[in-house]
């Protein structure tokens, strides 16, 4: 299954579009953002926008649902001032996974993909988000690959702060007592991200503990592996460039 791009157009609204037609969101020139956005921005989030999904400890991880961080944009920087674009193709990987009581092994698809937000006035925030596809049917690829962009869209966003959720992702917040779900979808996407770099997965492991500072792959935390990610999305756009 060949996904296309998707662009997100201004507040969020999608559509989809070959890569050769499809063209990047266009932002006005910097003149600052509205002056209510750093104020609403500096508002601790609502309760009320929080959802929450089992994580894979049994616990229960809060988190900001898709049309809400939609939501929040256009309240916070208003219509037709901020949108967000898909930077380059989504990504495809298929990934074995071993039942721990069984011992069965299984394949899951997982996409990524990188997203750019821009807002009037501010630099533009990008990052990488991934979702899995646990069945063959087409209507889990196409969720998952809606998932992927939806999830890169809300990492670009919470760059901006605690109104789109930032805060629930600190360790340290009672509201968020682990984090496993979110160091194995990071360490998932540092691998898939490596492939597409044309990198294995033990080359991939070593890169990613060099540029951390030495410590093995797998005692990377949520920061140091999102730092790496981000640096490797960036690599891969230099790449796409100069190509």
């Amino acid at each position: 299954m060949i996904p296309t791009d998707t662009m997100i157009g201004r507040n969020g609204q999608g559509a989809s579009a070959p890569a050769s037609v499809a063209e990047p969101f266009a932002p006005e020139e910097p003149v600052g953002p509205g002056e209510d956005v750093p104020r609403l921005l500096a508002e601790p989030l609502d309760p009320k926008l929080v959802a929450h999904r089992r994580g894979s400890g049994g616990q229960m991880v809060p988190y900001v649902e898709g049309y809400q961080a939609i939501n929040q944009a256009n309240r916070i920087f208003g219509y037709g001032r901020w949108g967000a674009e898909l930077v380059g193709p989504v990504g495809y990987r298929d990934l074995a996974r071993t039942h721990r009581k069984t011992g069965e092994v299984s394949t899951v698809g997982m996409y990524w993909a990188s997203v750019r937000v821009h807002v009037h006035g501010c630099e533009p925030r990008s990052d990488v988000g991934c979702a899995f596809a646990t069945d063959d049917g087409p209507e889990a690829h196409d969720t998952a690959i809606k998932a992927a962009v939806t999830d890169a869209m809300k990492r670009a966003l919470r760059q901006f702060g605690d109104q789109f959720g930032n805060a629930l992702y600190d360790r340290a917040n009672p509201a968020h007592a682990s984090a496993a779900r979110e160091l194995a979808d990071l360490r998932a996407a540092v691998l898939a991200m490596g492939a597409q770099l044309g990198l294995d997965e033990v080359v991939t492991r070593q890169q990613a503990a060099k540029k951390a500072g030495g410590r093995p792959f797998a005692e990377l935390e949520v920061g140091e592996l999102a730092r790496v990610l981000r640096a490797m999305g960036e690599a891969l756009v230099r790449g796409r460039r100069a190509a």
